[in-house]
């Protein structure tokens, strides 16, 4: 039986720009299990990252939660304090952030910096600490671990950067780690690397969530996958299912778009781009860019139906 860890129920939120709120998510519903990865995938802006922020209430000032509820442990996140949030941001659900080259402080040593999230988010003594931040880098792979707790960043690999940041996130024995685009700008060699890492972590009991533009990496490792466009939901499925049977028009067109070495067809373009969040679309918002349009799509705007095998998908296609 699948243990569920983490709930987002009808999430909406908005952004205030010159005066007036435009709507970036809109009525998004995930579950996140115990020892699954679960990804969330779409094409830059839309709402990938944002969506995710919102579980550990690090929204931009000018953003909102409109309606919805995010449920960790019986807990409304969306009604805690600050000072309640600090108690499970960083100890119950951990965040990789996107970008290793920038994430860690160049003017500390990797032991100054991994020890200050030990000491903040576990109660033991500085040597205990060290000894922590000994064990979660023996954890992500890291060999001559005296050295590098001895570096500056700009002393390390990206992706030597990554591993640590991931042990940061493994030091607090966070129940849950939100990877934000945790591959980019690593060479495949390592992007294979890190995403064997969180496979393994994940086998340990954490829940992942994985956030990435990618269909071509998560296929080996995630569990189940939801594609987001525009601020919305557009289909859920089990990986293998997604793969072998995609239903959206959009989630076809990203499979189109991933290099096949055994393919000597050209790879499809996805006509056209996203609409900004201050823009209306009647109807499906995918309709302009949509192969498949036809008249009912450009003004019904299309509910998310259940399919089988549990996946789901917001097509008029399906309901024809």
């Amino acid at each position: 039986m699948n243990e569920l860890v983490l709930k987002i129920e009808n999430l909406s939120l908005s952004f205030e720009i010159d005066e007036n709120y435009y709507q970036a998510i809109n009525n998004i519903s995930m579950n996140f299990y115990k020892g699954k990865m679960h990804a969330i995938v779409g094409e830059s802006g839309c709402g990938k990252t944002i969506s995710m922020m919102s579980i550990l209430s690090l929204l931009p000032k000018n953003a909102r939660i409109d309606t919805g509820k995010i449920i960790f442990k019986d807990f409304d996140l969306t009604k805690l304090k600050e000072f309640e949030m600090q108690n499970i941001r960083g100890k119950k659900i951990a965040l990789i952030p996107q970008d290793p080259m920038t994430s860690l402080n160049p003017l500390y040593t990797i032991q100054n910096q991994l020890l200050e999230t030990i000491l903040l988010h576990n109660d033991i003594s500085r040597e205990d600490g060290i000894k922590l931040a000994k064990k979660v880098l023996k954890d992500v792979e890291i060999r001559d671990i005296d050295k590098v707790l001895k570096s500056y960043p700009h002393e390390l690999s990206g992706g030597m950067k990554q591993r640590i940041i991931i042990a940061m996130a493994l030091s607090s024995n966070a129940e849950i780690i939100i990877a934000d685009e945790p591959t980019t700008a690593l060479d495949v060699t390592i992007q294979a690397q890190i995403l064997e890492l969180l496979d393994k972590i994940k086998k340990e009991g954490k829940t992942i969530i994985l956030i990435t533009h990618n269909l071509g990496i998560v296929s080996k490792y995630c569990d189940d996958i939801y594609i987001m466009y525009s601020g919305k939901i557009v289909e859920y499925s089990k990986t293998k299912d997604l793969f072998n049977k995609p239903k959206h028009p959009y989630t076809k067109a990203l499979l189109n778009a991933i290099p096949n070495k055994n393919s000597k067809e050209r790879l499809e373009n996805i006509e056209g781009s996203p609409k900004t969040i201050t823009e209306t679309i009647e109807g499906c918002i995918f309709n302009p860019r949509c192969k498949c349009v036809f008249d009912k799509c450009r003004i019904t705007v299309p509910e998310l139906i259940s399919l089988e095998n549990n996946s789901k998908v917001a097509c008029l296609l399906y309901l024809r």
